[in-house]
């Protein structure tokens, strides 16, 4: 059995209604229903004889002043339509979807609408599930863009440049007791380096802070700059500050 077609009126003209209703009428007669490759009553030739118009003009007319969708298109949740048939060969394409009794179903038709507050819903439920899980959109590892350019110029220069490096790595224990005298050591556990660019064996050989000129630096940061040069000095490592 053909799905059925609903239409909407967008025009109180009775002559446009009678257009419409009978571009979207089905063929109901059982033996053309089934010899037939035009399932609807009426032909393009036929309509364009009936109402005096071109086969253009009709489709025009139509999409101007009806919306039609398959009945069982409509959303589940909500009973907005999940699809508007744009001609007849878009009816052709999407009915087969719909040729289904209702216990051959079990997945919901949903709307645009619906399934962006569903996915929400879900995704709510999922972090109150596990507060931990993070919900939101990856980051990139670089502060900003110019941190990126200035990462590939060294990529150019250096073959192993490592981004992003926590001062923590260069605290371990065995060096941490002989790297106290260092002022404010306590401080740089949880700082980064922007770059540390090492031998082919991982080995290190320069650290790089890279700062935006435009950008006056605070008091605290020249502090943890100073820090840094002091650490790296007693270390061994060469450090540097360069500006953009």
């Amino acid at each position: 059995m053909l799905p059925e077609i609903e239409i909407d009126y967008l025009t109180e003209d009775e002559d446009e209604k009678e257009l419409c209703r009978c571009y979207w009428l089905l063929n109901t007669e059982e033996q053309e229903l089934f010899d037939a490759k035009e399932k609807f009553r009426y032909t393009l030739a036929e309509l364009s004889l009936n109402f005096r118009l071109k086969p253009r003009q009709i489709h025009n007319k139509v999409a101007h002043f009806s919306r039609a969708y398959i009945k069982k298109s409509k959303c589940d949740l909500c009973g907005m339509p999940t699809h508007f048939l744009n001609r007849r060969n878009d009816y052709y394409s999407n009915r087969k979807v719909y040729e289904y009794q209702p216990w051959e179903n079990p997945m919901p038709y949903l709307c645009e609408n619906c399934k962006l507050a569903l996915e929400k819903r879900q995704q709510k439920k999922a972090i109150e599930k596990n507060p931990l899980q993070f919900s939101g959109k990856v980051k990139s590892i670089f502060p900003t863009s110019q941190h990126l350019q200035f990462f590939k110029q060294l990529r150019r220069e250096e073959h192993f440049v490592y981004p992003q490096i926590a001062i923590s790595v260069f605290l371990e224990e065995n060096n941490f007791e002989e790297l106290k005298e260092v002022e404010g050591i306590e401080s740089l556990e949880n700082e980064i380096i922007n770059f540390l660019i090492c031998d082919g064996q991982g080995n290190p050989k320069k650290a790089i802070d890279f700062v935006n000129q435009n950008k006056e630096l605070t008091a605290n940061q020249k502090e943890i700059f100073y820090q840094k040069e002091n650490l790296f000095g007693k270390i061994g490592l060469e450090y540097k500050i360069e500006f953009s």
